[in-house]
């Protein structure tokens, strides 16, 4: 059975709702993509300036005390640079390193642009802590002091690079709390709108299922799920109202058709009583008579369906064991099958039980082996069978007769709808509506099938709806 979390991701709602925790997801990188960008430009003309303030103090020193005031001072920012973020290096025309915390002039740096008149920035990486295999960058600025001193200034980027990690930190870490957070956003969206739906959908089940008077309860908020509940509440009442007129309408025809047939047939065998044998006028009259018999069958038969869809709260159920009414239907019609040399079997075991009203369950098997014997050519079989399955009794009726094509099989259902090889046999095309109806009462389903050849219908009584 599906599960309900799997069905709320099989949502329309859970699938808007996801496509709205992209485009939130997809704004967060965005816009963490510009305070990225802005942050680490920042830092990055922060170190700049910094190098920048360092060179020209080390240059004026150079200009006012010499190659020895700069050796000095430099020894002196060293011992003060508290973070070890600063580097420098002052080397002689021979390359030999006169002051400085790099132990040589770096020879793997990278020229990134040119700096004043002749010198350059430069970028470069030196090992790091002894305790860290990770190099660490250096930006800098190197340029020649004079003919015999080149000076390098530069500082390392840790902290650069500290600050770019805990943006990406904390990038990562907003992104997964912002993608939870909308993931069960969508959850208690989609769980609530489903909720909403699965109310008018429940409303629908009934009125589908023959209670009309259901009406699709809403609450006194004004949403839009109220105005869908009220719009269709009075669309229900109209159809309601339509129905029970329409219903109405049906059954006084029947009524008031069925009086004066009953009256004429009165007549008519009151007239046969005063007719010799022998005279033509009593054949006609007792045919006038049979299909008088059949308008009224006709109309009793309207009538049936009209009242079981009419009451479908019916509720009147005794256990009833399948076995002894279809055996009963068996011995009743045996004579009538023998006539066209059909075998009849009963092949329901005893002790099979399902809730019902006897009469009508009578009615529906008697209208199915009725029409399974009238349709099955002379030498054919009908045979009444039963399957079982967890809460589900399946009664058979089966022949090997003409059938019914596969695209009529809905359509025989239909009132008075009947096939083109049934019109010359007597009938009225109410008997399947009739055992559908009953059907509908006792929340089972009448399936049919093909048999290859003839027909299969299937009565499935669904046991946990029953009692």
């Amino acid at each position: 059975m599906e599960s309900k979390f799997s069905r709320i991701l099989e949502t329309f709602t859970f699938r808007l709702a996801s496509v709205y925790v992209g485009l939130f997801s997809l704004s967060v990188v965005i816009l963490f993509g510009f305070i990225y960008t802005f942050a680490m430009g920042y830092v990055q003309a922060q170190v700049s300036d910094a190098v920048k303030m360092q060179y020209s103090y080390l240059a004026n020193e150079y200009h006012q005390s010499g190659s020895a005031g700069v050796e000095a001072r430099i020894k002196e920012l060293i011992s003060a640079d508290d973070d070890s973020t600063e580097i420098y290096i002052l080397i002689n025309n021979k390359n030999e390193k006169l002051a400085g915390n790099l132990n040589e002039w770096p020879t793997n740096a990278v020229v990134e642009s040119g700096f004043e008149k002749n010198g350059s920035w430069i970028n470069f990486h030196i090992e790091g802590a002894p305790y860290d295999q990770k190099k660490v960058q250096v930006k800098a600025i190197t340029i020649p002091l004079s003919k015999w001193r080149t000076l390098l200034v530069g500082k390392t980027m840790q902290n650069s690079e500290k600050i770019e990690q805990i943006i990406l930190q904390t990038f990562w870490a907003s992104l997964i709390v912002t993608m939870i957070m909308a993931f069960i956003g969508a959850l208690v969206i989609t769980r609530s709108v489903m909720n909403r739906i699965n109310v008018i959908n429940r409303s629908a089940y009934n009125i589908m299922h023959g209670e009309l008077s259901t009406r699709i309860p809403f609450t006194k908020g004004g949403d839009e799920f109220d105005d869908l509940s009220s719009n269709l509440n009075n669309m229900l009442d109209k159809i309601e109202m339509l129905l029970k007129s329409l219903g109405q309408f049906a059954n006084n025809i029947a009524h008031d058709l069925r009086s004066p047939l009953n009256r004429i047939i009165n007549r008519l065998d009151a007239g046969l009583r005063n007719i010799d044998e022998e005279n033509p006028a009593r054949n006609l009259l007792e045919k006038n008579i049979a299909d008088m018999h059949e308008l009224i069958g006709t109309f009793n038969s309207i009538l049936k369906i009209s009242e079981l869809e009419a009451n479908t709260e019916f509720r009147d159920f005794q256990p009833c064991d399948l076995y002894k009414i279809v055996e009963h239907m068996v011995e009743f019609y045996e004579p009538y099958a023998a006539e066209k040399d059909i075998v009849l079997v009963n092949k329901i075991d005893s002790g099979i039980i399902v809730y019902g009203e006897k009469n009508l369950l009578t009615q529906a098997f008697t209208n199915i082996i009725d029409n399974a014997i009238k349709f099955t050519p002379k030498g054919g079989r009908v045979e009444i069978s039963c399957e079982q399955a967890p809460g589900i009794i399946d009664v058979i009726i089966a022949d090997n007769g003409v059938g019914i094509p596969d695209n009529y099989m809905d359509k025989v259902f239909e009132k008075f709808f009947r096939l083109e090889q049934s019109r010359h046999t007597k009938g009225n095309g109410l008997g399947l509506s009739l055992v559908n109806a009953i059907a509908n009462i006792h929340n089972a389903e009448v399936i049919l099938s093909n048999n290859n050849p003839g027909l299969k219908v299937c009565i499935r009584f669904h046991m946990g709806n029953n009692d």
